[in-house]
């Protein structure tokens, strides 16, 4: 109990500090020296946790209140060392615990989910007086993209691309034996524009795309 009156006292004073306070990772242990599991229900899946955040201490009912913090595999036993919070709480009587192992863990609200598509493309300029597209992201995730753009021809022809995001367009111009790149934020689509013959060009895209994923338990 002192050690988690001790925790308490130390969130409450840093509570300030951040948007939503919570104690630092711990596991609890039984008289049997093995760690306390809670179990959670979540649609049609179980998984047992042994990783707890303190709420709050009744000190004369001897019992806390822990948010139940989920590994990243939904295994107590997990590879990857990280916690993930979740909304499921317990109510904990702390005559049947005997101590407990604080855990160096990091801890998310969100489960941030990475995704990197390469793209390599072969374009035909024409003489065509309209722009074609080339190029459209398919889905609504936020991304972060390097677009090259690599002259692939023998004639001394320039060509330009468009790039549009959310928020701007973005020209690219190269000559004869030039290659150029540029990073953008939020990328949508991607223009060709007309040029004076025909002349081809090569496009190389890496798309990284970004979603956060909220744990809901």
């Amino acid at each position: 109990m002192s050690k988690l009156k001790e925790i308490n006292n130390q969130t409450k004073n840093e509570s300030f500090t951040h948007k939503r306070s919570m104690s630092p990772p711990f596991l609890l242990l039984m008289e049997d020296g093995e760690p306390f599991y809670s179990w959670v229900f979540f649609e049609k899946s179980v998984f047992k946790t042994c990783y707890f955040s303190l709420l709050s201490i009744n000190e004369e009912q001897n019992c806390v209140v822990l948010e139940l913090l989920v590994p990243c595999c939904m295994r107590s036993t997990c590879c990857q060392k990280v916690l993930y919070r979740s909304s499921s709480k317990i109510l904990v009587d702390l005559s049947f615990l005997c101590g407990m192992i604080e855990a160096d863990l990091p801890v998310y609200d969100a489960l941030i989910l990475k995704n990197i598509e390469p793209y390599h493309i072969l374009l035909g300029f024409s003489t065509s007086p309209s722009s074609v597209e080339i190029w459209r992201n398919g889905t609504k995730l936020l991304n972060t993209a390097t677009v090259v753009l690599h002259h692939h021809d023998d004639q001394d022809v320039p060509v330009t691309i468009t790039i549009q995001t959310r928020r701007a367009c973005h020209d690219i111009c190269v000559q004869k034996g030039e290659s150029r790149s540029i990073t953008v934020k939020d990328m949508m689509l991607i223009f060709n524009q007309q040029t004076v013959e025909k002349v081809q060009a090569c496009l190389d895209i890496q798309l990284n795309m970004v979603q956060r994923k909220k744990i809901r338990l």
